[in-house]
């Protein structure tokens, strides 16, 4: 990882203790990491920090990641996206790309390529679709 990249923020948007728990595990010896379990909570973290990635599940148990997305775009703020499904449909990988996730991952993912994509999307560089 680029030393340039350790001062970064991550927000993770899981519902699910184990996979949440996971994530910050591994990320948290690269990045500054934030959680939250809800849209809604990941919404106003990302209003309330200054979060350079967020990396957020499709199902969350108050709205959508794709809902989700779309308000973190209308806030205004720059924010990479990269979004998280175990059931992935064309129709959402589509619209998060066209939202400008700069990936669409589908679970189950391995770590190594969870941290590729981190690091390729705090740098500028777009993956999109991609699963193990």
């Amino acid at each position: 990882m680029s030393a340039t990249l350790s001062g970064r923020t991550v927000l993770i948007v899981e519902d699910q203790e184990g996979p949440r728990r996971a994530l910050t595990m591994i990320l948290s010896s690269f990045y500054r990491i934030h959680t939250a379990e809800t849209a809604a909570a990941g919404l106003k973290a990302v209003l309330d920090h200054p979060i350079d990635l967020v990396i957020m599940d499709v199902g969350l148990p108050d709205y959508s990641g794709i809902e989700l997305l779309r308000q973190v775009r209308a806030s205004g703020r720059d924010v990479k996206a990269i979004v998280m499904s175990g059931g992935a449909s064309i129709e959402s990988a589509e619209e998060v790309l066209r939202l400008g996730a700069v990936a669409y991952l589908l679970k189950p993912f391995n770590f190594q390529e969870l941290l590729t994509l981190v690091e390729n999307a705090l740098k500028g560089t777009d993956v999109k679709l991609t699963s193990s």
